[in-house]
């Protein structure tokens, strides 16, 4: 058989995906199933991953749903745990799991700036730490996905202090990986978007001004969809990409290259 007809294939592969009830990361859990793979998502919206399990049995596909807190290293350990018992095993970590905040720089809570900070980087570590000790440093194979943002790279006046932070740290985090698991044959990288239409988001993009401003910045004219993200994290985690590692993928429309 021709190799290309079959390097985005995820048959036989197993996946986590956090945050994967989410907007994006239900997106991203729908493409693996559709292409092949068994699929864990870990989130908070029940009905979204009712849809995913209807999916995946009419796939006949492996699929589990799960809550955890992602900070908490037993709580994360106790999901891998039941990925283990379920699986057997783990090929593909998606880290889809995130917050923010919108609050201007100069009123930012400690607080709520560590909360950000906690999920969208220090629980990205724990997870990946983890579930790499586990299952793919031993087997010496490995696909990392994190979910960054056209805002780890551009600065924005709409209060996204922590989350931009955030974000930065995560484009050095997948950068630093790359280097440190490589020599698992474990590849790490990133995915970029700008504004795709999620429940968190949906009130600034109902704004018509808030839309048209955005859009104009963005050569193809239009927002992100999900299946965009989709799409790209079904490239990063496939063979395709077996030689891509430690690669921030701006799917942005041509945003940040207008800047």
């Amino acid at each position: 058989m021709n190799q290309y007809q079959t390097l985005f294939s995820l048959k036989g592969k197993f996946a986590l995906v956090t945050g994967g009830t989410g907007g994006l990361g239900s997106a991203i859990a729908n493409a693996f199933l559709l292409n092949g793979a068994g699929v864990a998502v870990c989130g908070g919206h029940p009905e979204k991953a009712a849809a995913l399990k209807k999916l995946a049995e009419s796939l006949n596909r492996p699929f589990l749903s799960l809550s955890c807190d992602l900070t908490n290293p037993r709580k994360v350990s106790d999901m891998l745990d039941a990925i283990e018992d379920t699986f057997g095993t783990l090929d593909i970590l998606v880290n889809s799991a995130g917050i923010n905040r919108l609050i201007h720089a100069e009123d930012y809570d400690d607080e709520t700036f560590s909360q950000v900070m906690d999920l969208n980087l220090n629980g990205l570590h724990t997870v990946t730490r983890e579930a790499g000790k586990r299952f793919l440093i031993p087997k010496r194979y490995g696909r990392i996905l994190n979910l960054s943002s056209v805002k780890s790279l551009i600065g924005t006046t709409e209060n996204y202090i922590a989350y931009c932070a955030s974000k930065g740290a995560v484009n050095m985090y997948t950068r630093q990986l790359a280097c440190e698991w490589g020599k698992y044959q474990i590849t790490c990288n990133a995915i970029a978007p700008t504004f795709v239409r999620t429940p968190i988001n949906s009130f600034q993009l109902d704004d018509p001004v808030f839309y048209e401003t955005l859009t104009n910045r963005i050569p193809l004219g239009r927002i992100g969809k999900e299946e965009d993200i989709a799409s790209a994290a079904l490239y990063l985690c496939s063979d395709a990409a077996s030689f891509v590692n430690g690669q921030i993928l701006y799917v942005d429309g041509g945003l940040t290259a207008m800047q």
